[in-house]
């Protein structure tokens, strides 16, 4: 009933449309300057479309008589009344300048007229915010990329889009989607797309972004990663702290004043907009937009954005945006592009029959059959003329599309795809891709598959991935992987090879089995926090063996399965059979004859090293994030998270006897994360977790609970670790211990205000990482700097063990550090 409800009208339009003419034309100023985007409607209607890019045109009207009006940002409205017959028509428009009225200006107190136009904004900016309460409409959207100019190369690698295209200029991404966006406010939403199309892509499902970027919000966001902190907007409450203004004239527009008024920042490098905003007279509400963010607006990713708005009446009293269009564009690495995306907003309706079940934890819904609609459907349909240069890419990247379906090309593709890479092999490992058989084999960089430490000598860690996509559709979700590894030290000539098996599958939610097996070595935190090539390092520069493993014959499996309203569950086994390794060798590339190795054993802890044993452990777990939103495609739903934190609960008993078990034990742990957006504030992210054993009979080293230390400068896994602890000093088996991480980041809160500083785009990043048992109490502070050439974060770190102060060092990392070990238990 829902989906009928949602797909009724764009059922009508296309019925209607069969019966209707088409109304083409061209909209210019006075002098022949083509106008893009301009918004043309029905007068007296939602009904509506926009201009391209190139200014074109295109309605389809029923027979009749009509007036039609046409607007753009700057310019006076004019309408224009028509009688519609089955016969094509075109109806050019001409638009003129506005003519700003700019009587006397009464300075009050030193003050422009604009600022108490902008002050009673904004007393009435929270009416409007909540205007209308609730609402469906349709929106059309199409979003387009283009290049003005790419390098041949870059970092190396040749520069190849394998369009066929070998211009400098052309368009990268273009796609379109027809959606019923459907409110309730303050926080409910839903987007059901009914048709998408994507250039070169049968099976893609476009962009749907629908939402009105809203100036009636304080801060104003647009995307995510443009900048976390939002945008000031120039009518939010604060806003007279942030922006000057200059009244720079007045119109008249349906017997309504309209105040054209400037927008300038106080400062440089804060989140704010630069252009004009038209208020109108006695409402003081929104007319029209033109705003422009730069990288002096703090915007990360682009450099430009521009945003324009026009507002136009629905009822009295209330107004909606009927058009909305964003220009990005950008330059990097000696990539210059832009581009735009528009939304056409049309057949409102402000009293929709919602019900129970029209808003659930699905916000973006794609139908089954939303992108196999027809070109005949899409000339219909489309409120927006396509351009030449669109049309030709639909064309090419179609049949190119179709083309790469046949074998041959797929052979002739994957040969030039496949080539080795001498850089990739060396430094980052390669990915080679079977188009046609849907495989992929991803090889190990020989830097990481090369390693030295004092247990093995030097050890060859030969790994590869095979994976499969068992789902024809690149949206499905079934797929089958499979890795073995083969390890050999050459000191102590031991052989560990072992074999993963994952499986993915889950036409609604993602689920994973996953089984693994054979010899292999582990670390005694079996988080792996000491990554070889780190190890490596700081043995042979340092004559400092961090890592401490033995080997282990072992079969592990576990499944996890996504349940829905943002809950996955986890089960989960593994079997070890542990050796003791001893070390081998004292080689190091430095001579320090003060320096001596430490055993191959958490020292201390233990003042000797394991004897062989064995343990079987299960494992259950469950994972809630509440109120969980999802995008659902036809074939899978994919959880995009929420607001609130993710509680995470896990329990390991040791089966004790089975299989030769000598461990006794059960042990338990609870984890709350979070990201909490504070907007101009940054954002402050937190983890905290409380755990213990509840039987602790018999517990082996690796079966520990450990604490994720860090002995190196490199900083270590940000939000789960310590980044000055020893790596097993404070390894336990205690009923009970809590531990807490925190960081703040400002995202150029404070930092913008420093001359010269702020031109960086510099962050600060303050915070702290705790632990408690009860015979130690361990807190580190740090404060440092972050976004450093965008990847780079450095932190100088102070430690305190039961209140006095211990060592400080400086630990630099990539902004989101993660972690170095490559272990695949749940």
């Amino acid at each position: 009933m829902i989906r009928s409800i949602f797909l009724l009208p764009a059922l009508l339009f296309i019925i209607s449309t069969s019966y209707a003419a088409k109304i083409t034309g061209i909209i210019t100023d006075n002098e022949g300057k083509l106008l893009p985007y301009a918004s043309i409607f029905i007068k007296g209607t939602t009904r509506g479309t926009n201009a391209n890019s190139e200014g074109r045109y295109s309605l389809n009207l029923e027979p009749g008589q009509y007036t039609l009006v046409c607007q753009h940002v700057g310019y006076k409205k004019e309408e224009r009344t028509i009688t519609v017959s089955n016969a094509e028509m075109e109806i050019d428009f001409k638009l003129s300048l506005q003519d700003m009225l700019l009587g006397e200006v009464i300075i009050k107190n030193g003050e422009d007229p604009a600022y108490a136009i902008i002050r009673n904004a904004i007393k009435k900016r929270t009416y409007y915010q909540g205007q209308p309460a609730k609402f469906q409409c349709e929106v059309y959207t199409k979003g387009q990329m283009k290049v003005r100019n790419y390098p041949k190369k870059i970092f190396g690698q040749k520069v190849d889009f394998e369009d066929g295209d070998t211009s400098k200029q052309k368009i990268l991404y273009l796609s379109e989607t027809i959606s019923v966006y459907s409110v309730e406010k303050p926080n409910k939403e839903k987007i059901e797309v009914i048709s998408s199309k994507v250039s070169g892509q049968s099976n893609g499902f476009g962009l749907s972004a629908p939402r009105f970027i809203s100036f009636y919000d304080n801060n104003v966001f647009i995307g995510e990663n443009l900048n976390p902190r939002g945008f000031i907007s120039p009518i939010s409450d604060n806003a007279l702290n942030f922006y000057r203004y200059k009244l720079e004239g007045s119109f008249f527009e349906d017997g309504r004043e309209i105040d054209h008024i400037k927008v300038i920042p106080k400062r440089k490098y804060e989140p704010l907009f630069s252009g004009y905003i038209n208020i109108v007279a006695d409402e003081w509400r929104i007319h029209a937009v033109q705003l422009l963010l730069t990288k002096e607006s703090q915007m990360e990713l682009i450099d430009t954005l521009r945003i324009e708005q026009l507002y136009r009446p629905l009822e009295k009293d209330v107004w909606f945006v009927s058009s909305q269009v964003i220009y990005p564009a950008i330059k990097i690495l000696g990539f210059d592009a832009y581009g735009s995306f528009v939304n056409v907003y049309s057949n409102f309706n402000t009293n929709p029959a919602f019900n129970k079940k029209t808003f659930n934890n699905t916000i973006l819904k794609y139908t089954d059959s939303s992108n196999k609609k027809t070109p005949a459907y899409w000339e219909k349909a489309r409120p927006v003329p396509l351009m030449a240069d669109e049309v030709s890419d639909y064309k090419r990247k179609d049949s190119l599309e179709l083309a790469r379906k046949n074998p041959r090309y797929l052979d002739s593709l994957n040969k030039v795809r496949n080539k080795p890479k001498p850089v990739s092999l060396l430094l980052l490992g390669q990915t080679f891709i079977n188009e046609k058989k849907r495989t992929a084999i991803t090889i190990r960089s020989l830097e990481d598959q090369f390693n030295y430490n004092i247990v093995e000598g030097f050890v060859i860690n030969t790994g590869l991935s095979w994976s499969k996509r068992i789902d024809s559709n690149s949206t499905g979700r079934r797929s089958i992987t499979f890795e073995p590894n083969l390890r050999y030290g050459f000191t102590n000539k031991h052989f560990a090879t072992h074999l993963t098996g994952i499986y993915r599958f889950g036409k609604k939610y993602a689920n994973t089995i996953s089984l693994s097996g054979g010899k292999r070595i582990f670390q005694f935190n079996n988080y792996s926090p000491i990554g070889d090539h780190t190890n490596t390092v700081s043995t042979l520069f340092s004559r400092k063996n961090l890592s401490k493993i033995y080997e282990a014959w072992y079969l592990r499996g576990s499944y996890i399965k996504g349940i829905g309203s943002g809950t996955t569950v986890t089960g989960a086994f593994q079997y070890q059979d542990r050796l003791p390794l001893e070390n081998r060798t004292d080689y190091s590339w430095v001579k320090n004859n003060n320096r001596v190795f430490t055993p191959n054993y958490p020292n201390e802890l233990v003042s000797q090293n394991i004897i062989r044993h064995q343990v079987l452990i299960v494992l259950l777990g469950i994972r809630w994030q509440p109120g969980s939103k999802y995008i659902e495609l036809p074939e899978r739903k994919i959880n995009i998270g929420s607001k609130y934190p993710v509680f995470s609960l896990q329990y390991t008993q040791a089966i004790k006897g089975l299989l030769g078990n000598d461990a006794d034990f059960s042990k338990w742990k609870f984890t709350i994360r979070e990201d909490i957006n504070l907007h101009l504030l940054g954002r402050l992210s937190y983890r905290l977790g409380i755990g213990g054993f509840i039987n602790n009979n018999h517990v082996e080293i690796p079966d520990y609970f450990h604490f994720n230390g860090n002995q190196q400068s490199s900083a270590s896994e940000y939000l789960n670790s310590f980044q000055l602890l020893p790596y097993y000093q404070f390894s336990n088996t205690a009923k009970f211990y809590a531990l807490g991480h925190i960081e703040h980041h400002f995202n150029g809160f404070l930092t913008n205000k420093i001359p010269g500083f702020r031109k960086l785009n510099w962050y600060l990043v303050a915070g702290a990482n705790a632990f408690y048992l009860k015979d130690n109490n361990y807190q580190e502070y740090f404060i440092g700097l972050e976004n450093i050439f965008k990847q780079f974060r450095v932190d100088w770190v102070q430690s305190y063990l039961n209140g006095q102060a211990g060592k400080n060092h400086i630990r630099i990392g990539f902004r989101l550090a993660r972690r170095t070990g490559g272990d695949d238990w749940p």
